[in-house]
């Protein structure tokens, strides 16, 4: 059982109704005349009282902690968001739990997230507000969000629906520097210049820390309101904003359904469904209650059966509150006299009056039902959120220890890049001669090129079937020869020869017939070689030794590629040379084609593999010091990669931000 639970089992927390009403006055608290032999119980339940009061406070100041760090961009941390229609009255609902009045205009006013803190502990009322930038202008995410304080704490009530103003209009405008609103007036931030950057609605959201005596520990995040009546562009990205905001599983959905409109009939309510098919993480707000005139008696009906629990049951519940109305606003009545208000209507109107159960109507019975559901959720987390911290930052160490070690910063750059290319030209060499144990698969490669070669040469032997009448398949100009061949060819090639003598021409064309196959292969195989060397200097060599540096590694690839072209074109004259003594004179001094499939693999190995390992290192040397400021050139050939550079400091901010996580977490036993 958790702490706060423990606590809670020795106060008593419900009513009967759900999880979320009112707690039961213990017997400490109640009017009713306690034995006088009871101190005890007394005792026990003062301590208790103080020890929840403690433990919420806490809870509380982490909740608040782990907002203002983000948190939410890496754990599912609880949380309370308010949803409901643009008409629904949810701006009213605000401004009665929070005690501060916030923007409002005809049409749609709130256009990004504002998360609301709340806290008791505090002597005087004060104000902070801060933006969060979860997304940057493109709509992408930040990696870990950037949180800047908007603005000096507040003392004065009455500043703040101005500042939210500016808060908003800064958070509407990412391209333009935040303190630049810092002067706008209220005119100016209702009628703004033509601005084509201007965004309708954002995701990053206004952060609101509020610290009074009076007011309840709580924290929710106010959407923009669904709308209907509107571009159908703006009515998916608010709609989105809020389905993107309810899903996920630790977090409350507190619904603001007007009563004036029937139930089944808003979004609200049934995107609220949708996320939480169960209705375990939703409360309903009931608003407008005044609106229902006496004739609307079906409708105050169908309202009851649902606060008495008998229709749309959620675990929950449901609560009505009686907001001000426009005219109540204008006369700035106080918020305790807003509450008086309410209390005597619910008292005194039918059928509110009738219901059994009064810890289901006002602001300040929904905003600690609201205080304890949070705080609780906060509490079972916290095994969970740990645990997904500890997972997070083991995570980000892997991909930060998988990146290449950061550049040492060297004052003789010129000898860090030759030591580097000193490095990768010995690996070459190593791997042409096979004399390293990290990229034998070179060799091994080139061996199963030549072995390809041999195989294609072994193919041309002639088929010589000494017998006639054999009838060749089809008519391609090599395959099985047999006597009638023989002397056909003998036939074609005779001029003055004396009788019974073979002309040489015969054997001539014989021969050729065959070994003016063996160019084909030959230079197959040589290409196959060439794209090898080219892989490996450019896939594996360079990535090993000039990864994180993508000037020198990009100005190596160059050299590399132009050295490795000027050795392909010598090589290859070699071969063709090669190719061309086989064909005049027929000269040789083995029974068949042994020495060509010994000399093209040698011949490649030579002039080729061998002699651009041989050439690349002075090449790269005499490339690199060339030049009149060899040492403002290393210099800039040394810049790490930026992508890898921004990947390491991404990873790095991430971790620092993770550790407060984790520190604040820790620090709640």
């Amino acid at each position: 059982m958790s702490t706060l639970r423990r606590l809670i089992s020795r106060r008593g927390t419900t009513n009967g109704h759900g999880d979320g009403g009112t707690p039961r006055p213990s017997a400490s608290d109640s009017d009713h005349d306690e034995p006088v032999d009871a101190p005890d119980a007394r005792e026990n339940s003062a301590i208790s009282s103080s020890d929840y009061a403690r433990r919420r406070r806490e809870l509380m100041a982490l909740y608040r902690d782990l907002r203002a760090l983000g948190a939410n961009a890496f754990l599912d941390v609880p949380n309370i968001t308010v949803i409901g229609g643009q008409s629904a009255g949810k701006s009213s609902l605000v401004e009665a739990v929070s005690g501060i009045n916030v923007p409002r205009d005809s049409g749609t006013c709130t256009r990004c997230p504002m998360e609301c803190t709340m806290s008791g502990e505090s002597d005087s009322w004060s104000c902070q507000i801060s933006l969060r930038f979860d997304y940057k202008q493109d709509g992408s995410k930040y990696a870990t969000p950037e949180t800047h304080a908007f603005g000096s704490i507040l003392t004065d009530k009455t500043a703040v629906e101005l500042w939210l103003r500016r808060a908003q209009a800064a958070i509407l405008h990412p391209h333009i520097q935040y303190q630049n609103f810092y002067t706008k007036t209220e005119d100016r931030l209702k009628n703004p210049p033509a601005d084509d950057r201007r965004l309708s609605f954002s995701k990053n959201a206004i952060l609101v820390e509020l610290r009074d005596s009076t007011l309840t520990d709580l924290g929710f995040v106010d959407l923009p309101g669904l709308i209907q009546n509107d571009a159908p562009e703006a009515i998916r990205v608010v709609r989105d904003l809020t389905v993107s905001r309810i899903t996920a599983r630790k977090t409350l959905i507190l619904v603001t359904i007007p009563m004036s409109d029937d139930l089944q009939n808003q979004e609200a309510a049934r995107l609220a469904k949708e996320a939480d098919r169960d209705g375990v993480r939703t409360i309903a707000v009931l608003t407008k209650p005044d609106l229902l005139g006496p004739g609307a008696t079906g409708s105050r009906q169908t309202w009851t059966d649902v606060l008495e629990g008998r229709r749309f049951e959620l675990k929950h519940g449901y609560y009505c509150v009686r907001l001000p109305a426009d005219a109540e606003r204008a006369q700035a009545i106080t918020k305790t006299e807003s509450e008086r208000r309410a209390t005597e209507y619910f008292d005194s109107t039918q059928p509110w009056r009738d219901i059994a159960d009064r810890s289901r109507f006002g602001v300040p019975n929904l905003s600690a039902c609201l205080s304890r559901l949070l705080v609780s959720h906060m509490e079972d987390s916290l095994p969970g959120l740990r645990r997904q911290v500890a997972g997070l930052l083991e995570k980000c160490s892997d991909d930060l220890n998988r990146l290449p070690s950061p550049p040492v910063s060297d004052s003789e750059p010129a000898a860090a890049v030759l030591l580097m290319v000193t490095e990768f030209c010995r690996a070459f060499r190593a791997a042409v001669f096979g004399d390293t144990e990290d990229h034998k698969a070179f060799v091994q490669t080139n061996r199963q090129h030549y072995a390809r070669f041999q195989a294609d040469i072994k193919s041309t032997v002639p088929d010589f079937r000494p017998f006639s009448g054999h009838t060749r398949d089809g008519v391609e100009p090599v395959g099985p020869l047999d006597l009638v061949d023989v002397r056909q060819v003998i036939t074609g090639s005779i001029t003055w020869e004396l009788p019974s003598h073979v002309p040489f021409d015969a054997m001539k064309s014989l021969v050729s017939r065959f070994t003016g196959q063996w160019r084909n292969p030959s230079l197959a195989c040589f290409q196959a070689v060439v794209k090898s060397a080219s892989d490996f200097l450019s896939d594996t060599l360079m990535d090993k030794y000039f990864a994180q540096f993508t000037q020198l590694k990009e100005y190596i690839r160059e050299l590399t590629c132009a050295e490795l072209e000027r050795c392909r074109v010598e090589a290859l004259k070699t071969l063709e040379k090669m190719l061309v003594l086989e064909r005049v004179p027929l000269f040789t001094k083995h029974g068949s084609f042994a020495r060509i499939i010994d000399y093209v693999p040698l011949l490649i190995e030579h002039e080729f593999n061998q002699r651009m390992a041989e050439r690349l290192q002075p090449m790269l040397f005499e490339q690199l010091l060339s030049g009149s400021d060899v040492s403002v050139k290393m210099q800039e050939l040394m810049a790490e990669d930026p992508v890898v550079c921004a990947q390491r400091r991404s990873l790095k901010t991430q971790m620092e931000r993770l550790s407060e996580i984790k520190q604040k977490l820790d620090g709640l036993t």
